[in-house]
Parts: C-alpha cells; sequence; structure tokens
C-alpha cells in the first residue's frame, strides 16, 4: 500500500508545480473574486502540515524562519506579495518536504504508525498517527491543490497544462 501511496505523492508534487509554472510570482498572491487561500499560502500551507507530519515522526525537518506563522491553519492569507516568500522558494521547500516523507516512511515501523494520535483534539478525525500521514500525503494536499485549479480559473488563467 505504501508504493502506492507514494506514487500518488510524487503525482501531487508534480501536479504542484504544473498548478503554479505560468503564474508569474508576483501574481501568487493575488485574491480574485475572494478567493482568500492564493497559491503562495497554499504551496506554504502544505509545507507546513508535512513539516509537523515529520515532527510527530521524529523525521529531521526544517522550516524557513517564519513559516509556521504566516502559513498555520486559520490564518488568513493577505494580498501582500512582500510579506511572503517566492515561487521558486515554495516549490523548493516542498520537494524537500516530499523527499524527506518518502525516504523516511519506509523505515517508520507499523507499531509507530498505530499509535494512538497524541494530541486528543485531532485524535477526533484521526485516531492513530498512521491515519493522519495519509490524510496529509494525500488529501489535504489535493484539496490544497484544487483550491489552486480553482484560484486559476476564478484569475482568467484557465486549466494548468
Amino acid at each position: 500500500m505504501l508504493k502506492h501511496i507514494l506514487q500518488a505523492y510524487d503525482l501531487q508534487l508534480n501536479l504542484a508545480t504544473m498548478l503554479v509554472k505560468d503564474i508569474p510570482d508576483d501574481q501568487m498572491c493575488m485574491q480574485p473574486h475572494g478567493l482568500v487561500n492564493h497559491p503562495t499560502w497554499s504551496l506554504g500551507h502544505l509545507v507546513l502540515s508535512e513539516h509537523h507530519t515529520c515532527t510527530l515522526l521524529d523525521i529531521e525537518s526544517t522550516l524557513p524562519d517564519g513559516w509556521d506563522e504566516l502559513f498555520k491553519a486559520g490564518g488568513t492569507p493577505g494580498a501582500d506579495r512582500s510579506a511572503y516568500p517566492g515561487k521558486a522558494a515554495l516549490l523548493a521547500e516542498l520537494g524537500k518536504m516530499h523527499e524527506r516523507m518518502k525516504a523516511a516512511l519506509p523505515g517508520i515501523p507499523a507499531e509507530t504508525l498505530d499509535r494512538e494520535h497524541p494530541s486528543e483534539d485531532t485524535r477526533k478525525y484521526f485516531p492513530t498517527i498512521g491515519a493522519m500521514v495519509v490524510f496529509i500525503m494525500t488529501s489535504h494536499e489535493m484539496d490544497h491543490l484544487g483550491q489552486i485549479a480553482a484560484w486559476r480559473r476564478a484569475a482568467g488563467l484557465g486549466p494548468a497544462s
């Protein structure tokens, strides 16, 4: 099963790159038609979520200064482009997170993934660490990539190609 999850994970990284490759860096924070989650925030939030997942699994991970606050869940993305890192930095960090997760996951013992999630609030949705890991690597990432796809349409860019 892990092989299939990792294959999907690779496809998602390719999709993330494809979705933003033709967006000029100075437009990555636009919020057309009231869409709040712009591509910059969505990519940064994915990096942050995967960083926290690495931490949960005791996988060594780093995060650029300030990204924890800038891309946190429940935060309000802003349109000020100067407040955010550039597209190249976001994609580079997302790629690093993917490589960390892919390299480490095959060595994570099943007992670790089967452990109860340490956060009582999170446990309501993800009873085990493994359930959270699979969600972050699949559904969560695709949800935010779908937001970028919708943003592209709202910004008049059409589908990614």
